[in-house]
C-alpha cells in the first residue's frame, strides 16, 4: 500500500514537472473567426460551432490576426451496409459531409473545401439506445470536422 502511494506521488511530480500542457487549449492562433454562417443539418453545424466558438470571440487584441468568415454547409447520410437473411439491417454507415467556405472581407472567397467523415456501426435491438449511440457518433464526427477546419485555417 505504501509503495502504491509513493508511486502515485512520483508519477504526479513527474507529470507536473515535465511541463505538460494540453494541445489546442489556450493556443494563440494567427486568426480569428468573425462570422459563421450555418446551412444544412443543424445538429452537425451546432456541434462544429461549439468547437469553433472560442475562435469566434474577437477581443480587443486582434492586431496581426487574420479575420475570416466561415460558411458551413453540412448534411448527414445514413445508409444500410449489410442485412441479415430476413432483410433486417445489421450494419449502418453514417457519413457527414461538410462544405467549408472560407471568406475574408477584403479578398472575398479564399477557399472552399469538402470534409467528409464516416463510420460504420452495428444495429442494436434497443432502438432508443441506437438513437443515443448515433447522436454520440454524430457529435464525435462533428468535433473531428471542427478540428480539421482549425487545421485548414492554420495552414492558409
Amino acid at each position: 500500500m505504501r509503495i502504491k502511494n509513493i508511486l502515485k506521488t512520483l508519477i504526479f511530480i513527474f507529470v507536473i514537472g515535465c511541463g505538460y500542457t494540453p494541445i489546442l487549449v489556450d493556443k494563440d492562433y494567427p486568426f480569428k473567426i468573425q462570422k459563421i454562417e450555418k446551412i444544412g443539418n443543424s445538429k452537425v453545424n451546432s456541434n462544429i460551432f461549439q468547437k469553433l466558438k472560442n475562435l469566434k470571440n474577437i477581443e480587443n487584441d486582434i492586431s496581426n490576426k487574420i479575420i475570416y468568415n466561415l460558411r458551413l454547409n453540412s448534411e448527414i447520410e445514413k445508409k444500410i451496409i449489410s442485412n441479415d437473411s430476413k432483410g433486417d439491417p445489421l450494419i449502418f454507415e453514417i457519413k457527414i459531409i461538410t462544405i467549408v467556405t472560407i471568406l475574408q472581407d477584403d479578398k472575398g472567397k479564399i477557399l472552399s473545401q469538402t470534409i467528409t467523415n464516416k463510420i460504420n456501426y452495428d444495429n442494436q435491438t434497443d432502438k432508443f439506445e441506437l438513437i443515443k449511440y448515433e447522436n454520440n457518433l454524430i457529435a464525435n464526427l462533428s468535433t473531428n470536422i471542427a478540428d480539421k477546419i482549425i487545421s485548414i485555417l492554420s495552414n492558409i
